[in-house]
Parts: C-alpha cells; structure tokens; sequence
C-alpha cells in the first residue's frame, strides 16, 4: 500500500509518499535523496524495503520534485527541518523506530539530522557527502555570491542557487561534529566517485563510533546502486537494527 502525504509545517506542505508492507510494524525508514533529485528516486528502495516488511516514507525537500517552494532558496537548515517533519509525521502514525537512508546530500542531511534528533535510530548513507566545504573547492565563491548562480565543473552543474546554501551548510560541518552521533550507520560508497570521494566516507567511518564501510569496487556516483549488493546490504542492516 502507498499512501501520498502532505504534511503541513511553517505554512508549508511536505509531499512524500509512505510505503506500507502488509501487516503491522512499529519501524520505518525515512528516505532522503540527493541533490537535484526526487523521491522518485527513491522509489526503488521504498519497494525493496517493503517486500522484505519494513515501511518508508520518501519525501521531496525543499525545492525538489513537487515540493513548491523556490529551489534557488534551498538550504541545509530547511532540507534538516523537512526531516524532522518527516520523523515527526511518522511518530505521529504510530511508529517508534525510526531508520533513516540518506544518498549524497541526502547522507549529509541524515547525519545532521540523526545528530540532533534522538528519535533516530539506525541510518544507512549511500555515498554522503561528510565534508561540505571540499564540494567547493573548484567553485569561484564570488562570482556565487554576487550572481546566485552556483557553476561547479566537478558537479556538473550551472543552476540559480542562493550563496546561502554555502554559508548555511558549512554550520552542519565537520568530523568533529559528527564524531558525537552514537546509532549504528552503514555507509555505502563506490571507489571510483568521481563526485564524492570515497575518502570522505573513510573519514566517516573512522570518526563515527559505531560505524562500518561497504565500499563497492568501480562504483561511481551515479551507479552505486546498479549491483545488488548495496541493496540488499541496506536491507539487511535496516532489519538488524531497527
């Protein structure tokens, strides 16, 4: 069963969709795409996860797929926030565990999230970004700033996005920070991401205290799913531990 939710907060609405198994569970998994993308990509996670039993719920942050607010205004603090309205809506349905999947900037949203709200249990993070501020490092930060438009070759990318996406997200940074998140966290990441280097994610997994590294070998950014392994390794710890 899928059943579409818009969830109201800050005069806004959070659109995602809930996926329910057949039968009773007091576990979900909240599942947070990356940049420039939908909860549609998440779709197949969501049917994955609810043949094996476990329901999710994919929303679309702020700015992305249908959610209406103005995607040049997109920030860490607002996709944060729409986190947390999704925990919050899953509670309020009676759930009690509560997993949370995050891809790329998703994984970063997740952390941050899973740091601040206790009510996460388990988080599973494929290929996230860990370091904010290195996205950056080939991006002519004035020319951001007095433009809105964010060009970035190793990104691929030349869209109109406020600066304050920059200034905003480098609050949510740093290992130190992260050292201090306690659930267990699976993080999946390909060796040849040419995006988010896997040496972020190594860094991760040092600096977590409960952590483990699946690295998939010639997986790239865009292709970490296409084996079977990181799938079903995302079932598997999701079961284990929520």
């Amino acid at each position: 069963m899928i059943e579409r939710v818009e969830s109201e907060y800050e005069g806004r609405k959070l659109i995602g969709n809930l996926f329910m198994h057949n039968g009773s569970s007091d576990s979900i998994v909240i599942l947070l795409h990356g940049f420039l993308s939908s909860k549609e990509d998440m779709f197949f996670i969501a049917d994955a996860l609810q043949k094996e039993g476990l329901d999710s719920f994919a929303i679309d942050m702020n700015g992305h797929g249908e959610d209406h607010r103005n995607f040049s205004e997109f920030t860490i603090s607002k996709a944060i926030a729409d986190c947390n309205t999704a925990i919050g809506h899953a509670l309020s349905k009676g759930y009690k565990r509560i997993g949370v999947f995050g891809f790329s900037i998703g994984g970063f949203i997740a952390l941050n999230t899973a740091l601040e709200n206790k009510e996460v249990k388990s988080l599973v993070l494929g290929a996230p970004v860990s370091n904010f501020q290195s996205l950056f490092g080939g991006v002519d930060l004035k020319e951001w700033k007095d433009t809105g438009v964010l060009h970035s070759p190793s990104m691929g990318v030349h869209i109109k996005l406020d600066y304050e996406f920059y200034t905003d997200g480098l609050q949510y940074d740093g290992y130190t920070r992260f050292s201090k998140i306690k659930q267990p966290t699976l993080i999946i990441h390909g060796t040849s991401d040419g995006v988010v280097p896997i040496a972020q994610s190594e860094q991760l997994a040092h600096s977590l205290a409960n952590a483990h590294l699946l690295r998939i070998t010639g997986a790239t950014h865009d292709s970490l799913f296409s084996a079977s392994e990181p799938l079903d390794s995302l079932i598997k710890w999701f079961k284990a531990t929520l």
